[in-house]
């Protein structure tokens, strides 16, 4: 989906009357206090039951099992010099009772004496600008120190980390034999999602001293080793795939299950880019301006192989042979109106596309011989949805296995809806456990388990879905520092692809090179 923006919704497709937030949640607050006021709950014995007379002892509460301690989480750091040598690796372990991180670090092939160590904000080990000359170094993507409360002062290891970087360490001592080692804990930060949690941040091992006073990093020269802080856990970041490029603001994503092979689109230009199973690195099949494709957003596989893609602002569905890397169809929506195409799911006989601006959802015939035409299939404006004008409306879709139902997120308003292929009934699905807002990529995983991709709140939601779809609750949220405004995610194998969008800095550049597709390990 789209970076948030102000276009203005056709009012012919948006005729309602648009209710602000606060008139909605004032007039609920008036009637649950008018409903508080005249209810109210009474403790009654049970039938047959009778309360105890006064005085009378109190039956002993029957014994509770004492609760297992939960084990505390770990991460762990392989870090490499600027050519990717080894260099060295680290530990990191959760102390209990929030006493901070225990951090042991062992580095090699380093110059004798002591060498700057410092936890830094982001979790990228590639060239980057520095923040006092402006320069490309060593590992500037990985930025400055972790500085969550916005000290912007350098001090030393221990320090109130609101008076300093909370990413101070001590310095590490290297002896003749070019190896030093360092244990220590730090008190201000953690491995548990939060403000000042460090996982997906990164380590760097600096070539000088750290004097403790100089900003913004104790003149400790130049960066010479460098290392992502990654949980040992699962359902966590297992590896990524990179692109070419400071442009690329990849969007949508599809696998093909068969080979295993990825297909990411380019929302700023229409590129689609190709990742083999298990590579490092993605490479270009198809270049932006193909027919009928300036921008590309959702994407999926079909039974024969071939990418449906939608294209966003150009209100077109473009069908991709990849192994030719040819165009063999652009289906071109209507030009009146300010639509989005933004995401679209494949059924056994339709491909169903979400516009985010417009209240239609729209539908294909892809049985072999139907005429390719972009139908629209449901007019929202005759449903419970009311489409917030302004904003993202429907965004990521999905189709039970059966096609019967499908499931659209409304990223405004964090709405999840069910959709009968059949009749078109259109439902709310009941959410339990929390805010869905800004939900951009859905992934089914079988019929029952469902992620939603939050994309500027850096988190990855698991629900798990009642039978018939009518409710849902939520299961989990997942969270590291490695999410970057995050559009969507596809399976592959027991692993979710997660496209890193960056779509907010588009307008708030530079994005963080080079921009990412993260392996993240299906939770349990």
């Amino acid at each position: 989906m789209p970076h948030q923006r102000n276009f203005q919704e056709s009012a012919a497709m948006n005729p309602r009357p648009f209710v602000p937030a606060s008139t909605a949640v004032l007039s609920a607050l008036a009637l649950l206090l008018t409903g508080c006021a005249a209810t109210r709950n009474y403790d009654m014995p049970a039938a047959g039951s009778h309360a105890p007379a006064a005085g009378a002892p109190m039956a002993a509460a029957p014994p509770q099992a004492a609760a297992q301690p939960q084990p505390q989480p770990q991460a762990r750091v392989a870090l490499v010099t600027p050519t990717g040598q080894p260099a060295g690796s680290a530990t990191l372990r959760e102390l209990p009772g929030g006493a901070g991180v225990e951090i042991a670090i062992e580095v090699r092939d380093m110059a004798p004496g002591a060498h700057g160590f410092h936890i830094h904000a982001n979790g990228a080990c590639a060239p980057g600008p520095d923040a006092a000359s402006g320069q490309i170094v060593a590992f500037g993507a990985a930025g400055g120190h972790f500085d969550p409360y916005q000290t912007r002062n350098h001090g030393r290891p221990g320090q109130s980390a609101h008076e300093a970087h909370a990413g101070e360490a001590p310095n590490i001592a290297v002896g003749a034999d070019r190896r030093g080692t360092l244990r220590f804990t730090n008190p201000h930060v953690t491995l548990q999602p939060g403000k000042t949690t460090i996982l997906g941040r990164t380590l760097i091992v600096h070539e000088r001293e750290d004097d403790y006073a100089s900003d913004p990093a104790g003149n400790s020269g130049g960066r010479i080793a460098c290392g992502i802080i990654e949980s040992t856990a699962p359902g966590m970041v297992q590896g990524r795939a990179i692109f070419q490029g400071a442009n690329v603001f990849p969007e949508g994503i599809a696998v093909d299950g068969r080979s295993g092979t990825a297909y990411v689109g380019s929302s700023s230009d229409g590129h689609i880019y190709r990742i083999a199973a298990g590579a490092d690195k993605a490479e270009m099949l198809q270049m932006g301006g193909s027919p009928g494709r300036q921008a590309a957003f959702g994407m999926k596989v079909d039974a024969a192989g071939r990418l449906w893609v939608a294209g966003g602002p150009g209100n077109t569905v473009a069908v991709v042979d990849p192994q030719r890397a040819t165009t063999l169809a652009v289906v071109q929506g209507p030009k009146e109106g300010q639509g989005f195409l933004n995401d679209l799911v494949l059924t056994s006989s339709h491909a169903y596309v979400t516009d985010s601006f417009r209240p239609v959802l729209w539908r294909i015939a892809t049985a072999p011989g139907a005429p390719m035409l972009l139908e629209p299939w449901l007019d929202l404006r005759n449903t419970p949805v009311r489409y917030v004008p302004n904003q993202i409306n429907f965004n990521g879709i999905v189709a039970s296995p059966d096609g019967r139902w499908l499931l659209a997120i409304q990223l405004a308003t964090g709405q999840l809806w069910r959709i009968d292929t059949g009749s078109r009934a259109v439902s709310e699905v009941r959410v339990e456990g929390g805010s869905l807002v800004n939900g951009d990529g859905l992934v089914l995983d079988g019929t029952n388990r469902l992620f939603v991709v939050r994309n500027a709140d850096n988190e990855l939601v698991q629900l798990a879905l009642a039978d018939g779809w009518g409710s849902a609750r939520v299961e989990q949220r997942l969270h590291d520092a490695r999410l970057k405004y995050p559009t969507t995610a596809a399976k592959a194998g027991n692993a979710l692809l997660v496209v890193n969008g960056q779509l907010n800095k588009q307008k708030d550049p530079p994005p963080f090179l080079p921009f990412d597709v993260l392996r993240v390990g299906l939770p349990r």
